[in-house]
């Protein structure tokens, strides 16, 4: 039966890996033998309606792999929490590198010139920084992570509207996965809060006399002029991947949305690019920006091409055209 492996699938989705191929085996077991059951005793064979219906006496994917997998409540809701310990893991990770970095510099400059006297003053500064840039960062990522969870919570209809129709089909080229879109909003949140409250961190950093060190801001006064339309940018950005966590997948009218934003972006790029001088190194920098302008080109250009080839995978098109009795388009 299709619809329920489509089912066990969605199901499996919300599993640990650990356990997720043995919950699906048995999860199958039971509809199947369930399913038997209730076509015996109805007396007719087992067919599509009768699918629908035991599936939704189980109830919702998320649901099912909730008492599956039971996990205590947290700030971050279940289904979240895997997702955001991996990225406060990789951030982690990040700072730890940077400390490492710190220890490695200071330890060669005490063995290449000993009688440097240890700038302790500096090096707790430079400590000091890393780890408040650590904790805004921790702060950010969950906050995201709760705004996230809010969102996802409002997207999902339980009981008996849920309709097993709905389900995705196992290899759906619109599913999405939702640790990349929260990183994305983190990104832009913190892109967002950089360029408007701390532009001054926007700087090329290194290292002078022992664990001292140097920065020169890249950008110039003068940059403030393009906030207002990167602003715009960043907002529709996050509003655009909070729509797409909402629906749990792209859709299409995401997807022309996505498209759209790409030009837009395009058309900020384009006019830092041929605008007044508004970064320290100008031509440098600007020449990284031409770079990253003709990617962007051409990923508008890949995503047109695929919104107007590519046929689009809409499962809960037919659930609501079969709720309605009209035929899906």
């Amino acid at each position: 039966m299709e619809l329920i492996d489509r089912y066990v699938h969605e199901v499996g989705q919300h599993l640990p890996r650990r356990i997720r191929a043995d919950v699906q085996a048995e999860l199958r077991s039971l509809l199947l033998d369930t399913l038997e059951e209730r076509a015996r005793a109805a007396g007719r064979p087992a067919d599509s309606e009768l699918v629908k219906k035991v599936l939704r006496e189980f109830g919702t994917p998320e649901d099912v792999a909730e008492r599956y997998a039971p996990q205590p409540r947290y700030l971050i809701g279940p289904r979240l929490f895997p997702a955001y310990k991996m990225t406060i893991g990789i951030m982690a990770l990040v700072v730890a590198a940077l400390f490492l970095a710190f220890f490695v510099v200071g330890v060669l400059r005490i063995i290449h010139r000993p009688a440097d006297a240890v700038n302790l003053r500096a090096a707790l500064d430079v400590v000091g920084k890393i780890l408040f840039t650590a904790f805004f960062n921790f702060g950010l990522v969950t906050l995201v992570f709760a705004i996230v969870e809010r969102v996802q919570q409002q997207r999902e209809v339980r009981g008996e509207s849920w309709d097993p129709a709905s389900l995705p089909p196992v290899d759906d080229p619109d599913r999405i996965t939702p640790a990349s879109h929260v990183f994305s909003l983190y990104a832009i949140l913190a892109l967002a809060i950089l360029f408007n409250f701390y532009p001054d961190w926007v700087a090329i950093v290194g290292f002078g006399q022992l664990l001292g060190r140097w920065r020169l801001p890249l950008l110039r006064p003068e940059f403030s002029m393009h906030l207002p339309l990167l602003n715009v940018w960043w907002g529709l950005a996050f509003a655009l991947n909070l729509l797409v966590l909402r629906h749990g997948r792209w859709r299409r009218e995401t997807r022309w949305a996505e498209f759209g934003l790409g030009l837009f972006s395009a058309v900020v790029l384009l006019l830092i690019i041929t605008g007044p001088p508004v970064f320290r190194y100008n031509r440098h920098v600007k020449g990284i920006l031409l770079g990253l302008l003709a990617i962007v080109v051409i990923e508008a250009g890949e995503r047109l091409y695929h919104l107007l080839t590519r046929k689009p995978c809409e499962p809960w098109r037919a659930a609501e055209a079969g709720a309605s009795g009209e035929p899906a388009d």
